[in-house]
């Protein structure tokens, strides 16, 4: 707290210091997850039961898989919240039960009430475990719903289940007991469709200035787009999911064809046939969540997308996507692939609708964005149970602190304490502004050199293509563009280090999740901080080799482990900070030291630990994963008292 008062209130009282800084590192995770949206929905709004009278059988909702899978993680997304009229529809006693029988004779429950009630949700999706069960089938039974009158009720707008990080719940049938139905709005398939109302699974980092942008003016709604892709092979096709674009300035605009039409090409066929179509039902609205279109496992070697109507802004038609992804066997093919788009007279090759990109902000996998949406339901309920009390403390603890002062301090010391507090300000802002300088100079200047790099050797390598140049120049080309984007994001974490209002430990983590954002976009993964001593300030060292040591362990990951689910986790172990990263991957190689097998060490690791002279242990078997565990004493990371 800024005033005298306060500071010697909070000198006195451990437990209300203790508090605050709980308080402020839970704002700070609030900072670094993902925001939550709210966009109601037009149609497919969700899946509705109810139970009439008290003699009709529990509603129930019954998802099948199509085959066994390992569970992961299953979410529950409650519905948007005006359909309601008097709060949410949310089920408050329900039971969820996995099975690989159909008539569930042989079942696990996951999850039951019992005869308490669920929390309110706060909009959030609900997180369950799926302790590695393998099901194919997921009952959920409401035992009791919202009460309207003298029925009860309730919805659910979506259910998500997640395996090796991809919701294999997308497009899956949906049975169910006492649903509700009514046409385009409410009908059990909705809880499968991959429409929530927390919008597009978007996070991470902002999209670059000079990114592609695609949308074009029709001259009529019904002028015709084409956005073809040739894989190059006969793929197994599952899912397609196509991202609407927000057309920039007005974010209640977003489009996408109106009517399309799904066409392949498979193997020695000589014309494409088509599979499926789709038509929005409720014309003129935006588009503000992801289109998931089940394409049932058909094999094809190209694929055609084709936009028959065009969407309407105002008295303007539009045709317009911001990412094309389609899905085989949990994985997206069309990741960096090209795209032909044909729009009247013109034919282009594009390769912004495949990189990763919605309109502004990067796609990151679907059970970490839910993730991220859950650990903001739970530190917002605990934000919010914490604030009274927070606020009686602080009240108590400085009313008693003021008479003490009053006793305790004169006038006369006031003097000498001012004098030292402006000569400590002065110096502390001398060096906060020559760091401030550095960090202005380092992305200004190398930043700008380093975007123009990049943006030089792709702008030649589209030149290069259109012209058909050589090969190996391409390649050259690639490389150059590479290490300028590589260099360009190392230099934001130097940028990130010399910032002196981001040295706590709260902080290190925000930095954790933006850096994971960037480059675990293909691995469902999360990060999870449990230390009451978030708001304690590091040592620029500790910062740098704490930061350095976690961003290598990620690397190593990315590079080498093959890995498709990450954990990394932030805790204080009595008088040390441990953190701990936790991956799926095929496990670090071993060695054979002394006559013995052991696993190979990672001298980088090795030797970040060592400088923090903290106890690096790291437990890995081949095809098991690997765990990395790095404790240090706190002491040797906290930043030392300014000098007065």
């Amino acid at each position: 707290m800024a005033n005298p008062i306060g500071k010697v209130a909070r000198l006195f009282n451990p437990n209300l210091v203790k508090m605050e800084g709980r308080v402020e590192f839970l704002n700070q995770q609030l900072m670094s997850l993902v925001a939550h949206n709210q966009n109601p929905l037009k149609f497919g709004i969700g899946a509705r039961g109810a139970r009439f009278e008290p003699k009709d059988p529990q509603p129930s909702l019954t998802v099948d898989l199509g085959r066994d899978f390992p569970i992961d993680s299953l979410f529950l997304v409650p519905l948007q919240g005006d359909f309601s009229k008097g709060g949410s529809l949310f089920p408050k006693r329900f039971s969820i039960e996995f099975s690989r029988l159909e008539d569930f004779s042989e079942r696990q429950i996951l999850y039951d009430t019992g005869e308490g009630i669920f929390p309110e949700t706060g909009g959030k999706p609900v997180k369950f475990s799926g302790q590695s069960a393998v099901a194919r089938y997921i009952r959920i039974t409401v035992k009791l719903g919202q009460i309207r009158g003298h029925s009860e009720i309730f919805g659910l707008s979506e259910l998500v289940v997640i395996s090796d990080g991809f919701p294999v719940s997308f497009g899956s049938s949906v049975s169910a007991v006492g649903a509700v139905r009514v046409k385009d709005l409410w009908y059990p398939e909705a809880l499968t469709d991959g429409r929530m109302p927390l919008g597009g699974w978007e996070g991470g980092n902002w999209i670059d200035t000079d990114r592609g942008i695609e949308d074009f003016e029709a001259l009529s709604q019904n002028e015709r787009i084409e956005w073809g892709i040739d894989f190059g092979k006969t793929e197994k096709l599952d899912l397609l999911i196509l991202f609407p674009f927000e057309i920039r300035g007005m974010p209640e605009a977003s489009i996408m064809p109106e009517t399309l039409e799904v066409q392949i090409l498979e193997e020695g066929a000589s014309d494409f046939r088509t599979i499926c179509s789709w038509e929005y039902p409720f014309k003129g609205v935006s588009h503000d969540v992801p289109l998931v279109l089940n394409l049932g496992g058909v094999s094809a070697k190209q694929i055609r997308i084709n936009g028959l109507e065009a969407s309407m802004v105002g008295n303007r038609a539009f045709f317009g996507l911001s990412e094309i992804q389609i899905w085989s066997d949990q994985r997206n093919i069309t990741q960096g692939m090209t795209v032909n788009r044909i729009f009247g007279e013109e034919s282009a090759d594009v390769d912004y609708l495949t990189d990763g990109y919605a309109t502004e902000r990067e796609i990151i996998p679907v059970g970490s964005w839910l993730n991220q949406l859950h650990d903001r339901w739970r530190v917002e309920r605990e934000i919010k149970a914490l604030r009274p009390m927070h606020t009686q403390m602080a009240a108590e603890s400085e009313l008693n602190a003021t008479w003490g002062s009053a006793m305790m301090f004169g006038l006369t010391f006031l003097i000498p304490v001012f004098i030292v507090e402006r000569r400590r300000l002065i110096s502390k802002n001398q060096i906060d502004h020559l760091r401030k300088r550095i960090a202005s100079d380092l992305h200004d200047d190398i930043g700008s050199n380093l975007g123009s790099i990049s943006l030089i050797a792709r702008t030649a390598k589209k030149d290069l293509v259109r012209l058909h140049g050589p090969e190996a120049v391409g390649e050259d080309l690639s490389e150059v563009e590479s290490i300028a984007r590589e260099s360009s994001l190392a230099m934001r974490d130097i940028v990130w280090l010399l910032e002196r209002k981001q040295d706590s430990i709260g902080d290190l983590v925000h930095r954790m999740r933006e850096t994971a954002s960037r480059l675990l976009r293909e691995v469902d993964y999360s990060i999870e901080c449990d230390s009451n001593k978030a708001a304690s300030k590091l040592s620029l060292d500790a910062k740098r080799h704490l930061f350095l040591f976690y961003k290598e362990a990620v690397h190593n990951i990315l590079k080498h482990s093959q890995a498709t689910a990450v954990s990394i986790r932030l805790w204080d172990e009595g008088d040390k900070l441990a953190l701990e990263v936790i991956d799926n991957g095929q496990g670090l190689p071993e060695i054979v030291k002394d006559g013995k097998q052991i696993t190979k060490p990672v001298w980088k690791l090795d030797e970040r630990a060592r400088v923090l002279e903290g106890d690096l242990a790291m437990q890995s078997e081949p095809g098991k994963g690997t765990r990395v565990l790095l404790t240090v004493k706190r002491s040797l990371l906290i930043a030392a008292p300014a000098i007065k």
